[in-house]
């Protein structure tokens, strides 16, 4: 017979619970055997370090494409950095730099006037 820590019990103020698995496991009655931890691991999406941030960075980029188009490149690269730091992001000068040159050399979008 083995026995696991259950990883939600570790930070309990009556210590660790034991959820014991093997022969004796049905003596437990309503309590399923815990999923190992490579299990869990696996059994989740792929994804690439930072790419809540990548997905932040694409949002705030088509933003303010919309509403500073052709305004000077020092006027674009502020509102990146000012809508990436609300959403908790870092911005990277470099990066910042060529998406504000990109969005600063497009032109204006006219007024929408429909109400």
């Amino acid at each position: 017979m083995s026995a696991r820590v259950c990883p939600g019990c570790l930070l309990g103020a009556q210590g660790p619970h034991i959820v014991k698995t093997g022969t004796r496991a049905a003596e437990y009655r309503g309590m399923k055997p815990l999923a190992s931890i490579s299990s869990l691991a696996s059994s989740g999406g792929q994804r690439t370090a930072g790419w809540q941030a990548q997905l932040r960075v694409d949002y705030v980029v088509n933003k303010v494409t919309q509403t500073h188009r052709g305004q000077t490149e020092d006027q674009v690269k502020q509102a990146l950095q000012d809508q990436l730091r609300v959403f908790g992001v870092v911005p990277n000068a470099k990066q910042m730099a060529i998406y504000a040159q990109a969005i600063s050399a497009l032109p204006e979008l006219p007024p929408n006037n429909h109400r």
